[in-house]
Parts: structure tokens; C-alpha cells; sequence
């Protein structure tokens, strides 16, 4: 297994791990179209050098962590090339798109950057969360990125343990979910 930064050749796979990690690998189209606009397609498509896989013996994308760097580009394309592939006629897709990044919007001065990371089930407890998160970070302080922030769900515990492991402080607690930062500034 190894750690290393997307490549166009990723895009299937890592579209794949997004769609099983959610559990909508069988679900109606426009709902992987939902899934796939909202929470993934942007950073690969926009933002590569930002995103970094885990790869198996074969060297394809089992997991991945995804990031924008800079929360107004991000919704700025966002809202104006990925929204609108959402299907019109489906209120419910547009409404979780619509809000899916209200919470990043209140804490971007502090934390700019956010994160998306996923690994296929039988390939976690392998230590590939960790060395993801140890990559990305290393990458966005090395730029001097000022903080990062991601949303985690509440009925998610292993996750909220797995990002207080890396000094993610709580910044607020939802019904839904829970958000968490973290500086890159400690001396700020």
C-alpha cells in the first residue's frame, strides 16, 4: 500500500470509493450525480494537487483524501459549474447540495481549507486514514495554508475520535454533525 498524490488516472476509482463509502453504490443515477458533484468531482477536477490516494499492490485509488484550499474559489466553481449538474426536478439533492458547505462558509477566515477522506472497508485498520491525514497536512502547512476544517457526522464516532487524534479542535456541534479545525498557525 502506498500514499501518493492523485493522477488522472485515479478519477473512476476514487469516484468508486466515493460512491461505496456512502453507501449509494446501487442508488438511482442522479443520486451518484448528486454525490459525485457535491462531494468529490470539484477537487479532482480543480484541484488535484491537492488530493492524495492510498494505492493498493495494483496502484489503484482504495481511499483518498480530497481538499480545496481556499474556501471562496471553491464555492465560486462550486456553485457556477457543479451545482448545476444536480437534477433540477430532485429538491431533496438540491437542498443537501445547497447547504453542504454553509458551516465551512462560517469558519473560513480561520480554517480556508477543507477536506474530504474515504477508504473502502476492507481496507481500513490498515493505518491508511492516518498516513492520508499526515500527508495532507504536511502538504497545506508546507504551502502555508492558515487552517483546515471538515464536517463529520454525529452518528460517526470512529471519525470524530480519528480527527481529535490530530488536534482537530471542536469548533461546533450540530444535530447532524459536528465540525472540527485545525491552525497551522500555532503562534496566531
Amino acid at each position: 500500500m502506498t500514499i501518493r498524490p492523485y493522477e488522472s488516472k485515479d478519477k473512476e476509482n476514487v469516484r468508486n470509493v466515493c460512491l461505496y463509502c456512502d453507501g449509494y453504490e446501487e442508488f438511482h443515477e442522479d443520486t451518484k450525480l448528486f454525490l459525485l458533484s457535491t462531494y468529490c468531482d470539484y477537487y479532482t477536477e480543480k484541484e488535484p494537487h491537492n488530493c492524495f490516494v492510498a494505492a493498493n499492490e495494483n496502484d489503484e485509488a482504495v481511499g483518498y483524501i480530497l481538499c480545496a484550499e481556499d474556501f471562496d474559489s471553491f464555492f465560486k466553481c462550486f456553485n457556477e459549474e457543479y451545482f448545476s449538474k444536480i437534477d433540477e426536478e430532485n429538491e431533496q439533492h438540491r437542498y443537501y447540495a445547497s447547504t453542504a458547505y454553509v458551516h465551512h462558509e462560517r469558519y473560513k477566515e480561520l480554517y480556508p481549507a477543507h477536506l474530504h477522506i474515504d477508504i473502502l472497508e476492507e481496507y481500513q485498520r490498515m493505518g491508511l486514514g492516518h498516513q492520508l491525514m499526515n500527508t495532507l497536512l504536511s502538504h497545506l502547512e508546507g504551502k502555508g495554508i492558515k487552517g483546515l476544517m471538515l464536517t463529520v457526522a454525529t452518528y460517526n464516532p470512529k471519525g470524530m475520535a480519528f480527527y481529535k487524534k490530530y488536534g482537530f479542535t471542536l469548533l461546533e456541534e450540530r444535530p447532524d454533525c459536528l465540525i472540527y479545525g485545525i491552525s497551522f498557525n500555532k503562534g496566531e
